[in-house]
C-alpha cells in the first residue's frame, strides 16, 4: 500500500462506502434528500405543473446529489490536509472549526425541516394575522428575537465571547439601523416577504430546472454532514492521510497529497449519486399520493430535523465514532483490504467472500500476515500471486504462546493440491517453523495456503509468511572469519579490559528510530506536572504515542489505548501520550471527555516530536523493557493491531 494511485484511492473511497463509519451518515442523507423531494413534487402540484417528468426534472436530484459530494469533499479534503501536512499551523484549530460548522449546519438543517413540513409558511401567515392585533409591531418582539438569536450565536460558536460577541453586535447595529426597534412592523413584515421570496426562488428554480440557489443548498449540506462525520481509516486511506502528511516538503506533494483525498471522496460519492438517481424514481409514486402529500411533508421534515439535532448536538460524529471502533474497524480493514486486493488482481471474486469474513487474506512474498486460531476458526487461509519457478520458504512463528501443531496445504493456481506439510515435518530456528522449506513453484498465478490447527488449543495468534528463498538465503549474514591461531603474543591485562568495555559498548543497540534501536531519551512533564524520563519507564513495556486534540484518529484509537492500559497494566505495561501544537486545557478536556487514566504531556518546543521523526498523527512507538524500539505504527492503530503486538512484546520478555 505504499504506491498509492489515483485509481486505488477512487476504489477505497466506493469501499468505505459499505463500511461501518459511513452508516450514520447514509439515513441523514436520505433524510434530506427525501425531504428535498418531497418539498420539490409538493410544489410542483401547487403551482399546477404537469405530472409527466421531464428531463430536466429527471437532472434536478442528480444535480443535487453531485452538489452534496462537492460539499463534503472540500470539507473532507481541507480537513484532511490541515490534519496531516499543515497539522503544525492550523490542526488544532480544525476540531474548533468542524464543531463550529456541525452546529451552525444542524441549526440550518432544522430550519429546512420546519421550511419542508411547512411549518414556516403557516407561521409566517400566523404572525401576518396577528400582526394587527400588535405582535409584530412592537418593539418587544424585536427584543425577543434578538435575545434569542444572540444565545444561538453564542451556543453555534462554543460559547467563545471573542467570537459570539462581535458577531451579535453587528446583528443588533444591523437590526436598529433597518428599523427592527424604530419601525418594527414595517421591518418583520419587509423581512418575511424576502425570506419567503428567497425560498420560493429556490421551489422555482426546481420546478424550472436551473436549480443554481438549492444547488448551493446542496452544497452547503454536504458540507455540514462532513463536519459531523469522518469516515473509517483503513490501511490505504491511512496510506493517503501520511501521503498529504509528509507533503509538507514541497508543493508538489501537496498537490499529490490533495488530488489522492480528492479520488477518495470522489469514490465515496459514487454512491450517494447513484442513490439520487434511485431516489428520483420515487417522483413518480410521490404524484401518485398527492392526497397524502401533507403528511408525507410532516415525515420528511420531521426526518430532517431529528437529524438537524444529531448533527448540532454532535451525536452523529458520535455514533460514527462509535462504528470505528473494535470489530467495525476490523470489519472495515477487511473491507479495504478485501477490495484492494480483488481490484489489484490478488483475489479471484471467488475469493472475496472468505477475504471479508476474516477467513482468507491477500498477502504479498515476503510480508508477514497475522492469523487467529480460535474454536470457530481452526483454519486461516492466505493468497499470494506466485512466479515459475521461483523458490519459496513458508514461515509459521507465534505471537502469544507456543505455535500449536498445524498442518500447511498449499494448493495450486488451478485450485489442485501441490503439497502438504504439518508443525513435525518442518525445520525448527528460534521458535520459528518452516513447512515445505525451498518449494519451487511450478508455474505463474495465484497460489492458496491453508494452514489448519491440529491441536488442543483453543486459542492461538501467529504470523505466518511466504519468504523468497533464494533472496533471504543471499541476505544470510557471512559466519566471521576463524582465529588468527598464529598470533602468539598474549593479550595485556589493559587491552583485556578495553575490549571488554568495547565488546559492551557494541552489544548495546545504537539509539535510533528503527526497530532495534534504542529509542531516543528525552525528559518531559506530565499534565499532572509529574516530570516523566524515558529511562524511568524500564522495566515496563512502554508504547510512545504522538497525538492531538485536533486529530481525528487520535479521537478514534485513544478508547481502545485506555482498554488496552486497563488490561495490560498490572502486567508491566504504560502508555505515555505526547501531544504538540496544543493546550493543556484541551488536552484535560479531552481526557476527560475518554475517562483516560494513563499519562498525557505536552511537548511545547516539537524537540521530542522531531527527534522521533513525527510528520503525521496519530504515530507510535512500542517500546521493550528495555527502552528498545519493538515496533513503529503510524497511523489509525486498531484494537486488533495493538492487542496483537502487546502479545508479541510480553512473549518476547
Amino acid at each position: 500500500m505504499e504506491n498509492v494511485t489515483i485509481g486505488l484511492a477512487l476504489v477505497a473511497g466506493i469501499l468505505s462506502f459499505i463500511s461501518p463509519c459511513v452508516l450514520p451518515l447514509v439515513p441523514a442523507y436520505i433524510g434530506y434528500m427525501g425531504g428535498r423531494l418531497t418539498h420539490s413534487v409538493s410544489r410542483q402540484a401547487a403551482s399546477g405543473a404537469v405530472a409527466t417528468v421531464s428531463l430536466a426534472l429527471r437532472l434536478q436530484m442528480l444535480l443535487h446529489g453531485i452538489a452534496f459530494v462537492l460539499g463534503f469533499t472540500i470539507v473532507f479534503v481541507l480537513i484532511g490536509l490541515f490534519t496531516t501536512a499543515l497539522s503544525s499551523l492550523a490542526g488544532q484549530h480544525v476540531s474548533a472549526f468542524t464543531e463550529i460548522l456541525g452546529r451552525v449546519g444542524g441549526l440550518v438543517i432544522i430550519f429546512f425541516g420546519f421550511q419542508f413540513m411547512g411549518v414556516l409558511p403557516r407561521f409566517f401567515a400566523w404572525l401576518r394575522k396577528k400582526g394587527q392585533a400588535g405582535i409584530l409591531d412592537n418593539v418587544l418582539f424585536s427584543i425577543v428575537f434578538i435575545i434569542l438569536a444572540s444565545a444561538l450565536i453564542y451556543w453555534a460558536f462554543l460559547e467563545q465571547a471573542t467570537v459570539a460577541l462581535p458577531l451579535i453586535a453587528i446583528l443588533a447595529a444591523a437590526l436598529f439601523a433597518k428599523g427592527a426597534f424604530t419601525e418594527p412592523a414595517s421591518f418583520w413584515h419587509g423581512a418575511m416577504d424576502r425570506l419567503e421570496s428567497l425560498l420560493y426562488a429556490d421551489t422555482r428554480a426546481d420546478i424550472g430546472g436551473s436549480g443554481r440557489e438549492g444547488l448551493l443548498g446542496s452544497t452547503f449540506m454536504g458540507m455540514v454532514f462532513s463536519a459531523g462525520w469522518t469516515p473509517c481509516i483503513g490501511p490505504l486511506l491511512g496510506t493517503i492521510l501520511t501521503v498529504a502528511a509528509a507533503s509538507g516538503a514541497t508543493s508538489g506533494d501537496i498537490a499529490q497529497g490533495m488530488l489522492l483525498l480528492t479520488a477518495y471522496s470522489i469514490g465515496l460519492g459514487i454512491p450517494f449519486v447513484i442513490t439520487a438517481l434511485l431516489m428520483n424514481s420515487a417522483q413518480g409514486i410521490l404524484r401518485r399520493l398527492q392526497r397524502h402529500m401533507h403528511k408525507i411533508e410532516l415525515l420528511s421534515g420531521s426526518l430532517l430535523i431529528a437529524i438537524g439535532v444529531l448533527v448540532a448536538s454532535g451525536q452523529l460524529q458520535s455514533l460514527s465514532q462509535t462504528f470505528s471502533r473494535g470489530e467495525f474497524a476490523d470489519f472495515t480493514f477487511r473491507v479495504e483490504e478485501c477490495g484492494v486486493g480483488f481490484f489489484n488482481g490478488e483475489l479471484e471474486l471467488s475469493h472475496v467472500g472468505a477475504c471479508l469474513g476474516g477467513s482468507l487474506a491477500p498477502v504479498a512474498i515476503n510480508q508477514s500476515a497475522s492469523g487467529l486460531f480460535a474454536p470457530d476458526r481452526p483454519q486461516q487461509e492466505y493468497l499470494f500471486h506466485g512466479e515459475a519457478g521461483r523458490q519459496i520458504d513458508f514461515e509459521v512463528r507465534s505471537v502469544s504462546e507456543d505455535v500449536p501443531d498445524f498442518e500447511l496445504t498449499l494448493f495450486g493456481p488451478g485450485e489442485e493440491e501441490l503439497a502438504r506439510a504439518s508443525k513435525a515435518d518442518s525445520l525448527e530456528s528460534e521458535g520459528r517453523y518452516y513447512p515445505l522449506a525451498g518449494f519451487q513453484l511450478p508455474s505463474g498465478g495465484k497460489y492458496r495456503v491453508a494452514l489448519r490447527n491440529t491441536s488442543a488449543a483453543d486459542t492461538a495468534r501467529f504470523r505466518v509468511k511466504a519468504r523468497d528463498a533464494e533472496a533471504f538465503a543471499a541476505s544470510e549474514p557471512v559466519a566471521p572469519a576463524a582465529p588468527d591461531e598464529t598470533a602468539s603474543e598474549p593479550a595485556q591485562a589493559e587491552d583485556v579490559m578495553n575490549s571488554f568495555a568495547d565488546i559492551a559498548a557494541d552489544l548495546a543497540p545504537a539509539v535510533g528510530l528503527a526497530e532495534g534501536n534504542r529509542a531516543p531519551a528525552f525528559t518531559i512533564e506530565t499534565l499532572d506536572d509529574e516530570v516523566v524520563a524515558l529511562s524511568d519507564l524500564r522495566d515496563r513495556v512502554v508504547l510512545l504515542n504522538f497525538w492531538g486534540t485536533w486529530c481525528g484518529p487520535c479521537r478514534r484509537e485513544m478508547p481502545e489505548f485506555q482498554k488496552a492500559y486497563e488490561e495490560w497494566h498490572a502486567q508491566g505495561f504504560e502508555i505515555l501520550a505526547i501531544a504538540y501544537n496544543d493546550t493543556e486545557e484541551a488536552m484535560a478536556a479531552f481526557r476527560d471527555e475518554f475517562a483516560l487514566s494513563f499519562p498525557l504531556a505536552l511537548d511545547d518546543s516539537g524537540a521530542i516530536n522531531d527527534a522521533y521523526g513525527i510528520q503525521t498523527r496519530p504515530s507510535s512507538y512500542l517500546l521493550d523493557r528495555d527502552g528498545v524500539i519493538l515496533a513503529r505504527h503510524f497511523g489509525l492503530m486498531t484494537e486488533a493491531q495493538l492487542n496483537e503486538m502487546l502479545n508479541e512484546a510480553f512473549a518476547q520478555t
